[in-house]
């Protein structure tokens, strides 16, 4: 060993990014350590104001750093972050604007919108090289890219950085997966626990819907228990065990529904209403029929329209109230007429007042030489003009329920009434614009609208 290598020793650490200088003597010269640094190969890096301060204040057996490389900075990773839990928000009651609570609004399930994303890709990052003391070059390493794992109802946007979701619904997520569910299963009753429910798919109650509660939903609603006192509406169609209405709420679908029984109950469909044992009580209207012709298969002491049929194999009955059918008219038809003729009613009330205060000017200006004072003279005119406004909406306005007339006319011929096994005295039909009242019991009927009379014929099936 030299001299100059019992003077100094070079030590480089385990990654070649950091280089040591220990000297064994004070008497050293900058031009030593640097020919020991050459001698070494350390030639990147070198920290020329820690050689110099080594000199000024020599340091002893102890390692002093005099060069530092670049480290190599691998790449992140590209990660996937989800804006979604997937887990069910706190209930909490919604606080009224007035201050009060209401506790059967809480949010129980998380609802996403078509649209909404549900999850953002970072992406990878490129690795950044270093180099060592030696001047060697350090290889990094790029990030890892990773991919969206489209679940349900999914997509990405087109340049492939978001999920979202392609339907509105629940969100739900396992193994990295979201998958939207256009199904709301509520495992139990609709009370308290749940809230009322309001859904943009489908609901499947797997208990009841307990009086007062709403279920709304876009999609189908099927309950498989009892709806008591509670309104369910859907714009497609519905299902359930029964309805005991207790005269309140509602049954309400935009398509059909679907029911064991109905019970002091309100049904408005604009299919047709399927019941698979008796109509009690109740009042139904649906766009298309009725039937009712499983077990009981009664209709009893109801309002019933349809326009096209109903059917069920026993209507009325000796001890109950008055059962009343309809058929041969759409319920809207029947709603926009009643409508109408309310307003033709206030109209011609409004027209015979506005006209008997023209007459009552005409004969003041007859009176007068045929001129009227100024400020009468304005309300003339004014009266005039909404004389010619009330008319012709009138006429407008008979114009439309003329049309309906002919429509309700065209509608009853094809409207039937149709029992199967007996029909009860005091049943009131209506078919189309006819009326009747059953005074006597009848087997197996149908009813129908013969050249505008109503006539019962025996059903054979």
């Amino acid at each position: 060993m030299n001299t100059e290598e019992r003077k100094i020793e070079i030590r480089v650490d385990a990654n070649k990014i950091n280089a040591f200088v220990i000297l064994h003597t004070r008497e050293i010269s900058e031009e030593e350590i640097y020919n020991a640094l050459k001698d070494a190969g350390i030639k990147f890096g070198i920290l020329e104001e820690n050689v110099k301060n080594l000199i000024k204040a020599p340091i002893v057996n102890d390692p002093v750093l005099v060069a530092r490389g670049i480290p190599s900075v691998d790449g992140r990773d590209a990660f996937i972050e989800y804006k979604l839990s997937g887990e069910v928000k706190e209930k909490k009651p919604v606080i009224m604007e007035d201050g009060s609570v209401n506790y059967k609004e809480i949010k129980s399930y998380n609802v996403v919108s078509e649209g909404e994303v549900l999850a953002v890709k970072h992406p990878k990052s490129t690795g950044r090289n270093g180099k060592d003391v030696f001047g060697n070059e350090i290889a990094a390493k790029d990030g890892k890219d990773v991919k969206f794992l489209l679940g349900k109802n999914t997509k990405l946007t087109p340049d492939g950085t978001k999920l979202v979701a392609t339907v509105a619904g629940i969100p739900k997520i396992g193994d990295n997966v979201i998958d939207v569910s256009e199904l709301l299963e509520i495992n139990g009753d609709v009370d308290y626990s749940t809230g009322n429910i309001d859904f943009p798919g489908d609901v499947h109650i797997k208990g009841g819907v307990k009086p007062t509660f709403v279920v709304k939903a876009k999609g189908n609603i099927k309950i498989d228990g009892i709806v008591e006192a509670a309104t369910i509406q859907s714009e497609m169609s519905i299902e359930c065990k029964g309805v005991k209405g207790k005269n309140k709420g509602i049954i309400s679908a935009k398509k059909d529904v679907r029911v064991t029984f109905l019970e002091n109950a309100t049904v408005e469909c604009q299919g047709s209403l399927y019941v698979r044992d008796s109509i009690i009580n109740s009042v139904v209207r649906a766009g298309e029929l009725v039937e009712v012709v499983e077990g009981k298969g009664e209709i009893v002491s109801s309002n019933v329209m349809a326009r096209v049929k109903i059917m069920a194999k026993q209507i009325g009955s000796w001890m109950a109230a008055t059962t009343h059918l309809e058929v041969g008219l759409n319920p809207e038809i029947s709603d926009k007429m009643n409508e109408l003729s309310a307003k033709i009613y206030i109209d011609k009330e409004n027209l015979q007042k506005v006209m008997k205060l023209v007459k009552a000017l005409e004969e003041m200006k007859k009176k007068l030489g045929g001129s009227l004072p100024s400020d009468k003279e304005e309300t003339y005119a004014k009266l005039k003009k909404t004389q010619y406004v009330l008319y012709q909406g009138l006429t407008k306005m008979m114009d439309e329920m003329k049309a309906y007339q002919q429509e309700i006319e065209r509608e009853a011929e094809k409207g039937s009434v149709i029992a199967t096994s007996k029909v009860y005295p005091g049943l009131e039909l209506k078919i189309g614009s006819t009326r009747a009242i059953i005074e006597k019991e009848m087997g197996p009927t149908k009813f129908v609208n013969e050249d505008g009379r109503i006539s019962a014929q025996p059903f054979v099936s």
